[in-house]
């Protein structure tokens, strides 16, 4: 499940959550509180006992224009872009000051207040009101202009999607399984397709791959991330349930769950005579087990990152350690690193040391066709030609998810923006 950077909130997941409110919810609200106070406290009573002195008093306005100065001089730092090369230099350097907040065990007591198992926000089909309209849709394929008004009376499968996200490829079959057997029931599947790169705003590169994926429901493009933001959404896929009155019902983000989803799509239905469900009789992509996370490429969003220093939008060259560790990855050759991908120059590879079974890379073009070589372990493996924007396969092992080394050397030219696994 991919998520995004910044924006939206758990607003469905809280809704779900404020029914059922536990004493340990209490208790966690409190220790949150407690401690904000506490710091608060601290700083007040030194400040207090520290300015009662006739000499501390004379020197606070030395004091108030130091720390002026100080932001003052931050400021200028993040005008310069001087923040990006300590970004560069220390990825993900602010992810150490959140261990807590990220641990495991908080992950999963703040999954049982929310009555989450994963990435479900609620599997019950309580109403949370009105649903929000599209917003600020560029362009409809496989329909004309349509909008929740119009949809009343019909059950109503929004989703949330973007197509080089490997996460929401997995998930289509069973999207366009429900949407064939329900939509004479009176089912209607809108795709909202919110990109997540550049390149994912072109009607032509969507068009072409909701042509090639098979996706014959409305789809909107939601480029300007209208729709996207009236529904305090911030993960893809994403799925939400609206009943024939316009109401919204049900949500689930990331993943799985189908047999869920397709029960609450026949409750909502509520009519005799429906199909047998289809989730059954479609396989379950979802990986299960430990397997490297998603890595993402350029220098707004990359994590693990080990070897040369990175160099902001401009060519350098890099050089690959001699050691990579697993889950993290490495360049070598000329690369211009920008934001949300990279760019190679000569002699470009990569290095990335993972567990999983399959790879994906979400690769691209500046002009005319590209070449990635792939090896996994020192073994050839294959040749990618990338002639498009999109999600490609890289390695497909066979056995179970294990440890292994990916090198790709590639074409100048060609880009690259975030690895998945599965």
């Amino acid at each position: 499940m991919r998520t995004a950077k910044a924006g939206g909130t758990y607003v469905y997941a809280v809704l779900a959550a404020t029914r059922d409110l536990s004493v340990e919810a209490v208790v966690v609200t409190l220790a949150y509180a407690l401690g904000a106070g506490v710091v608060l406290l601290a700083l007040a009573v030194a400040a207090q006992r520290g300015f009662s002195t006739q000499a501390l008093r004379a020197r606070a306005p030395v004091v108030r224009r130091a720390l002026g100065g100080v932001v003052v001089g931050v400021a200028a730092l993040m005008a310069l872009g001087l923040d990006l090369k300590l970004a560069a230099k220390v990825p993900g350097y602010t992810r150490a000051l959140q261990g807590v907040e990220e641990s495991a065990a908080a992950g999963s007591r703040l999954d049982r207040l929310l009555g989450a198992g994963g990435p479900v926000a609620t599997a019950r089909l309580d109403d949370f009101g009105p649903a929000p309209e599209f917003r600020d849709i560029s362009l409809w394929l496989n329909s004309k202009p349509l909008s929740v008004g119009q949809l009343r009376g019909k059950v109503v499968l929004i989703d949330f999607w973007t197509y080089s996200c490997v996460n929401c490829l997995r998930t289509l079959p069973h999207v366009k399984g429900w949407y064939r057997a329900y939509r004479d029931a009176g089912l209607v599947v809108v795709g909202v397709h919110t990109p997540e790169f550049a390149f994912e705003r072109s009607p032509a590169n969507v068009r072409r791959a909701v042509g090639d994926l098979g996706v014959d429901y409305p789809v909107a493009l939601d480029n300007d991330y209208g729709t996207w933001q009236a529904w305090l959404n911030r993960y893809w896929p994403a799925k939400y349930l609206i009943d024939r009155r316009g109401h919204l019902r049900y949500a689930h983000f990331g993943e799985g769950e189908y047999g869920g989803t397709e029960e609450a799509i026949r409750t909502l239905l509520a009519e005799e005579g429906l199909p047998k469900p289809v989730a059954g009789s479609l396989p379950d992509p979802t990986p299960t087990g430990e397997q490297t996370p998603e890595m993402y490429l350029g220098y707004d969003r990359i994590e693990r990152f080990v070897g040369s220093e990175l160099v902001p939008n401009r060519e350098a060259r890099y050089r690959i350690p001699p050691v990579v560790p697993t889950n993290q990855l490495a360049y070598g050759g000329r690369w211009t690193v920008e934001a949300e991908r990279i760019v190679a120059g000569e002699g470009a590879r990569l290095r990335l040391a993972y567990h999983a079974h399959d790879v994906f890379l979400v690769l691209g073009t500046s002009g005319g066709d590209g070449a990635v070589r792939v090896s996994v372990d020192g073994r050839r493996l294959a040749t990618v030609r990338v002639r498009a924007d999109r999600l490609y396969t890289l390695a497909r092992l066979p056995g179970a998810a294990a440890d292994h080394v990916l090198d790709l050397a590639f074409s100048p030219g060609a880009e690259a923006y975030a690895f998945t696994f599965g």
